[in-house]
């Protein structure tokens, strides 16, 4: 006769709350993931100029300042005798 339970048949909607907790969870991880990589470039970047500023900075140091060379006497004051 027709109220009882039914056995194997659909009953009605049924949330999982499990898998919309993962959903959630996975929404998270993704957004703090996505904003890890942006962090990781910007310090990746900050070292490598820092890197590339001290490699300039050392080879400058240890080339030293250029030394200048006298200047040699133009051919028309040897010409002239001197005078």
């Amino acid at each position: 006769m027709g109220g009882g339970l039914v056995v194997g048949g659909t009953g009605g909607a049924v949330t999982h709350p499990a898998i919309v907790a993962n959903a959630a969870t996975a929404i998270v991880a993704r957004n703090a993931n996505e904003r890890r990589s942006g962090e990781a470039m910007g310090w990746f970047l900050l070292e490598s100029l820092f890197a590339l500023v001290v490699a300039v900075a050392i080879v400058w140091w240890t080339m030293g300042p250029r030394r200048r060379k006298p200047p040699r006497e133009s051919s028309n004051d040897t010409a002239n005798g001197g005078r």
